[in-house]
């Protein structure tokens, strides 16, 4: 009897997770998905057959979308959104909870947007994992959750190890400057590297200044000049002063190296920073 309780209790606990249409934090795989769709695609969701055409209709009816013919409709986009969520999108589940708090096609209802952020946070979805990051600290969402640090670094933590840069660069900030934990190095570097070297966004240069520095002074990390001028001169404009002051600490051949490591970081995203030109020590 406990057996069959136990498969029954593993196989229902699957049937109810929920489903992510969309992972990805920066809104470039949905984009890319709603950009591909046809017209005559759309106009063949009269009557949707699955939970992900019923989340395009919610979203497209909340402003309109008239490459599809589609008007506005806030009583269509919260019904959609609210099916497709009923059947596991944990994608309206978030977008329902953001209209809810922000008041968008339907009444402010933080109780209700508070309820479907924690159930989709819970489900994994990043985007709601960061809300409640965001919410508990105060940066964000405000109402939303009283502040509990502990609960915004837990958050803030999954949607890191996720892949969401904004989490990570905000644990990373947190630990950087002592805002609301204790100060901490290692961390902080810990979460830099998270932001900086994401699955979402690999080739993004956002966080390199911070990253050479870190290595330039050992802040977290092992001091490493060749790897402070890689990312130095990753950063374009923004890391002519750090190439120059560290220069002057290296060999030739540091550089070189330096600089061989930052070309290929370029041919491998296609991408070319600083011009070409090369800067040498003196």
């Amino acid at each position: 009897m406990m057996k069959f309780l136990v498969f029954l209790m593993v196989l229902f606990s699957g049937f109810v997770q929920a489903d992510i249409l969309f992972q990805d934090p920066t809104g470039k795989s949905l984009n890319t998905a709603i950009n591909s769709l046809s017209k005559e695609e759309v106009k063949g969701w009269s009557r949707p057959g699955s939970g992900r055409e019923e989340f395009f209709l919610g979203l497209f009816y909340i402003r309109g979308a008239p490459e599809f013919s589609i008007q506005k409709d806030c009583k269509k986009s919260i019904d959609f959104l609210r099916s497709a969520w009923g059947e596991g999108v944990a994608d309206a589940g978030y977008t329902l909870a953001t209209m809810y708090y922000n008041g968008i096609c339907t009444a402010k209802d933080v109780s209700k947007a508070r309820d479907l952020a924690t159930q989709t946070a819970q489900e994994g979805y990043v985007l709601a994992q960061r809300m409640l990051g965001m919410a508990y600290v105060g940066k964000k969402w405000q109402n939303l959750y009283s502040y509990d640090v502990e609960k915004g670094i837990c958050w803030f933590a999954k949607a890191g190890n996720a892949g969401d840069r904004e989490s990570a660069a905000q644990l990373a900030l947190m630990y950087n400057r002592g805002v609301g934990v204790v100060k901490d190095d290692k961390k902080y570097f810990f979460w830099l590297k998270k932001a900086v070297f994401n699955k979402f966004e690999e080739g993004n240069r956002l966080g390199f200044p911070a990253l050479a520095e870190s290595y330039e002074s050992g802040k977290g990390t092992e001091k490493n000049l060749v790897k402070a001028y890689k990312y130095f001169d990753l950063s374009g404009t923004a890391g002519v002063k750090g190439k120059k002051r560290i220069a002057k600490e290296m060999t030739q051949e540091q550089i070189d190296e330096a600089l061989r490591q930052s070309k290929k970081w370029q041919e491998e995203h296609n991408v070319q920073v600083g011009g070409g030109f090369i800067r040498r020590a003196n």
